[in-house]
């Protein structure tokens, strides 16, 4: 425990720093290891053999994937499907954009590029509709996270490949909390905007009507809605692994993208551009994986988890009580550190210690995914705040209020997941059957 108390000493002395948090985890480890003398000669193996692996290649993959259907119109086409369905209740336009971040979580691995995708397109509508700025910028960072608890998502890669774990279990095992958290959003909304009725519509219903407006929106939208059934048909249907998935994926939206932008000017620059900033991202990402599972050696051969089961349970040996204090740490975590950052440096630590006292390592996945996105939209790092900010142009100080509203119901739901764990397990179980 000594050690592991050094190595967050350092990294959060080196992070304060300004020292970028892939570097600022490795000289932390190394420190920690010469003064153990673990040799330094492991830092080049266990850095290359981390990212030398076939299942990671579903990163850039996911990333580029979604970058391409956000710049084919695939958002867009989404957003209206999704608002011919349910566009005449109240506070639908609300409403669509969290149904419509959750469909396009399907499409896309990022809850950045969820959050920037719909929030482009649903802002200036929302406005309009006589919604509060700093609501609107607070419903659509909050709904952006839903793009990571509707698989596929990034985050899942790295938490199944971090924790030993099937990449497909582990997607699935958090669509119960991604729809316990839309299904609550949309309360919360539907109550929000009672009083203003400029995004109903009041127009006489005409079944006839309704059902052509779908149809019309449906067959926009129908190439964007089949990429989650390539996807998960092939890797549930045993065609083709995840990152095979992630593969056809990118294939399919280069196809999309020339296919409805083919006819816009300089569409081979902009598709170089976007090639450029996805191959940016996954490196910044690789960089990240390389230095965490060296501390994660590091963790490994100094028999944390171990030190660690030991300290906790010579205070407690409840579960409960444990995933309590799990909850609390990953919540602070969450709001300084991005979402894989935390994910491969807490891995490798919890998880051992979770099973100890019978927590199924899926559950625990969905736990720590739903308890670190939570941290996307928690001052002061708030990636997805950061993106909501500079789309509905309103500084950050002003959101403090509204977000509250969305931890009214984010935390009993975080509290739901935690506790009854065949929420996150029944999926899982059904399928594998």
């Amino acid at each position: 425990m000594t050690w592991l108390i050094l190595w967050i000493v350092l990294f959060f002395i080196l992070a304060g720093m300004r020292i970028p948090i892939a570097l600022a985890m490795g000289i932390a480890a190394t420190v920690v290891m010469l003064f153990t003398g673990i040799p330094q000669t492991l830092l080049a193996s266990v850095s290359f053999g981390a990212i030398d692996q076939f299942p990671f290649l579903a990163i850039p993959f996911f990333l580029y994937a979604g970058d391409l259907m956000v710049r084919g119109g695939i958002a867009a086409s989404i957003i209206r499907f999704t608002e011919s369905i349910i566009g005449r209740f109240r506070g639908s336009l609300g409403a669509t954009t969290i149904v419509a971040s959750m469909m396009f979580g399907t499409v896309s691995g990022s809850s950045v590029a969820t959050v920037s995708a719909i929030g482009t397109v649903m802002m200036p509508e929302l406005l309009r509709g006589g919604y509060d700025r700093r609501y609107v910028t607070a419903l659509v960072a909050a709904s952006g996270f839903l793009g990571i608890l509707i698989p596929p998502s990034v985050p899942g890669i790295i938490f199944a490949l971090s924790a030993g774990l099937s990449v497909a279990d582990v997607w699935i095992s958090t669509i119960g909390a991604g729809i316990l958290v839309g299904i609550g959003y949309i309360i919360l909304n539907y109550f929000m905007v009672r009083e203003t009725d400029r995004d109903h519509n009041m127009n006489p219903f005409h079944f006839d009507r309704y059902v052509k407006e779908i149809g019309h929106s449906f067959r926009e939208a129908i190439w964007g809605l089949c990429m989650p059934l390539i996807i998960f048909g092939g890797v549930y249907g045993g065609v083709f692994t995840p990152t095979e998935a992630g593969a056809i994926a990118c294939g399919y939206g280069i196809i999309l993208l020339f296919i409805f932008k083919g006819g816009e000017g300089g569409i081979f620059k902009k598709y170089l551009f976007l090639t450029r900033d996805t191959a940016v991202s996954s490196a910044a990402i690789c960089i990240i994986i390389a230095f965490a599972m060296i501390v994660g050696r590091m963790v490994v051969i100094l028999r944390i988890p171990e030190d660690l089961i030991n300290f906790i349970t010579a205070y407690t040996t409840s579960p409960v009580i444990f995933l309590i204090f799990v909850n609390i740490i990953l919540l602070i975590m969450g709001t300084f550190m991005e979402t894989n950052t935390s994910i491969l440096i807490t891995a490798p630590i919890l998880i051992p210690v979770a099973q100890s006292f019978g927590v199924n390592p899926l559950h625990f996945g969905a736990i720590m995914l739903l308890n670190l996105e939570m941290g996307m939209i928690t001052p002061p790092f708030a990636g997805n705040l950061f993106v909501a900010c500079r789309i509905g142009n309103i500084a950050m100080d002003k959101m403090l209020k509204p977000l509250g509203l969305f931890f009214i119901v984010l935390i009993p739901i975080l509290l739901i997941i935690t506790y009854v764990p065949s929420i996150s397990l029944f999926l899982v179980n059904l399928l594998s059957r």
